[in-house]
């Protein structure tokens, strides 16, 4: 398995190259000058002592002198002394350093000239020695060496700072890690941001992942909500369906089997609306690409009439009262489904009484005359209902509200939002 740095490791790694290759360029552009001054130097130097040199040799028939302090001229390669070697490929008036075959520790220079002597054109050759600059070279080498180990402190100062800035900023992403490391998988909750110099990134690191966290959370709990809902609402219309099973064996009246059939064909109606919602409720849909649709009026009846059936011969109307048309996005199941448990909960809560189903413009409403919120419905799964409600609200971004009325019972209302 492949191991990665820290981010340490990774900083003192970085400025140590960058660092050393700073050193090492600040050296090599100071032996580069170093070298050329001394050649500068010489050439000038040599330059000046070779004019000097002819004016001795003219008129003398000599093949050596001296200049002083720093340059022995010599007349034509053969009166050059034995243990000088010179470079091959000279150029004239340029010094070069003496070959390393040179009988001599000394960093001498020679240079080769044509110079008219007593009428004749002649090589000369200037041989240089300059003690006193080759001092100063040591001298300034010497006060380089200072200043490297002056450098070296400075890096080991500034590694040291560079590694503090490093561990101060780094160390709110190990806490961080640290604690993702110790949560459990079943641990949902909010990630909180790390002590210390938390910088931007890191907020916006935890931030993202606490939104990756709600989206789990909130898939699990559509899962969960999924399994609950199912296991409550099929079971009614499973019930029917498996007691008109029963009843189609004791009696061959054509009315009695009709109203049978009848019955078992809401009953499938209605558990199929409830998958169909149920699983719209749980994975994720473009709400905005759904088109609206309106609401016909025979839809609102047939929800009444599929529920009648929850009121078991008790004393309540139920009436619907159109006030307006309702534009929604709802498909046509989810929507019965929306109605259908807004309208058992007022049944649920209804003794006797009247439950109406107030339909204004793009506004729905259940109005009951029943115990009201603080009593006990008589019905099962009134909060369940309501859940399911809730969810299709939030999804389809309607509005839903549940107060008590002032003269009693209940009034339950949707609120749908309206098309562009």
């Amino acid at each position: 398995m492949k191991q990665f740095k820290t981010a340490k490791q990774l900083t003192f790694t970085y400025f140590s190259i960058v660092a050393f290759a700073i050193i090492a360029f600040h050296f090599s552009m100071f032996t580069s000058m170093i070298e050329n001054i001394e050649m500068i130097y010489a050439e000038n130097r040599m330059l000046k002592d070779k004019n000097t040199a002819v004016s001795m040799l003219n008129g003398k028939e000599l093949t050596h002198v001296s200049v002083p302090p720093f340059s022995e001229v010599y007349v034509g390669k053969e009166n050059l002394p034995p243990g000088i070697v010179l470079v091959k490929g000279m150029v004239n008036d340029k010094p070069f350093e003496l070959d390393e075959a040179s009988d001599t520790s000394l960093e001498m220079f020679a240079m080769r000239s044509q110079v008219m002597l007593n009428g004749e054109m002649k090589e000369i050759y200037v041989i240089h020695y300059d003690e006193i600059y080759e001092t100063s070279e040591a001298q300034m080498f010497e006060t380089q060496s200072t200043q490297l180990i002056l450098s070296l402190l400075l890096l080991a100062v500034s590694l040291w700072v560079v590694m503090r800035i490093s561990g101060r900023l780094t160390k709110p992403l190990a806490q961080l890690t640290q604690s993702l490391g110790a949560r459990s998988p079943a641990n949902l909750s909010a990630i909180e941001l790390p002590e210390g110099a938390a910088t931007r990134e890191i907020r916006q690191l935890v931030d993202r992942l606490n939104s990756y966290q709600n989206q789990i959370r909130d898939l699990i709990e559509r899962e969960r909500a999924f399994n609950r809902y199912a296991s409550h609402e099929l079971r009614t219309p499973l019930m029917v369906i498996k007691g008109v099973t029963t009843l189609l064996g004791k009696s061959d009246s054509k009315a009695f089997l009709e109203r049978q059939r009848v019955r078992m064909v809401q009953a499938c109606q209605e558990m199929e609306d409830y998958i169909t919602t149920l699983l719209s409720l749980t994975r994720e849909e473009d709400v905005e690409g759904i088109t609206s649709r309106v609401v016909q009026p025979s839809e609102y009846d047939d929800i009444r009439q599929m529920h009648l059936g929850y009121l078991a011969d008790r004393p309540v109307t139920v009436d619907i009262i159109s006030k307006g048309q309702i534009t929604t996005k709802l498909p046509v199941p989810t929507f019965h489904i929306l109605v259908g448990n807004l309208l058992k909960n007022a049944m649920a809560c209804t003794e006797e009484g009247f439950v109406n189903i107030v339909i204004s413009e793009n506004e729905l409403s259940i109005i009951d005359s029943g115990c009201g919120l603080s009593g006990k419905p008589g019905g099962e799964g009134y909060g369940l209902g309501l859940m399911i409600v809730r969810d299709i609200c939030a999804k389809y971004d309607c509005s839903f509200s549940l107060v008590d009325n002032d003269n009693g019972g209940c009034r339950a209302t949707v609120v749908f939002p309206r098309s562009e």
